[in-house]
Order: C-alpha cells, then sequence, then structure tokens
C-alpha cells in the first residue's frame, strides 16, 4: 500500500521536476551563443524566476531521491 502512494507520488514528482527544467531559461541563446553572441551569455543577470526554478528545481530533484529510497525500502 505504502510502495503504490509512493510510485504514484513520485510519478507526480518526476513530471513537475521535467516541467520546471524545460521552464528555466538557457545560459546562452543557442547556436548564436556558439558563433558570435558570447559577450550575452555572460552579461544576463537571472531574473527572479530563474532564481525561484532553479530553487524548485533542487528541491523537487531532492524530493525524487528521497522517494525513490524509500520505494526500494519498501518493496
Amino acid at each position: 500500500m505504502i510502495a503504490s502512494v509512493l510510485m504514484v507520488l513520485d510519478v507526480i514528482v518526476s513530471v513537475v521536476l521535467i516541467i520546471t527544467v524545460l521552464l528555466q531559461s538557457g545560459k546562452s541563446a543557442g547556436l548564436s551563443g556558439i558563433a558570435g553572441g558570447g559577450d550575452s551569455m555572460f552579461s544576463g543577470r537571472p531574473t527572479d524566476m530563474d532564481e525561484a526554478l532553479s530553487r524548485i528545481t533542487i528541491v523537487l530533484g531532492i524530493a525524487f531521491a528521497v522517494i525513490n529510497l524509500l520505494i526500494t525500502k519498501f518493496q
């Protein structure tokens, strides 16, 4: 019973983790960061949304790892 609840929670956390990673802005502007726009790569400051998404990603990553460890313990 507990393993089933943890597996459902694991799926939910993993989907939200994927979404938060995809919502984060990249460090460079794609291929233009490689070719000629390299100076713009280091000039931008992260916004409040980027910082919040970064913290949420860290928390969800830790939760994902802990949930997976608990699933292996209860199976």
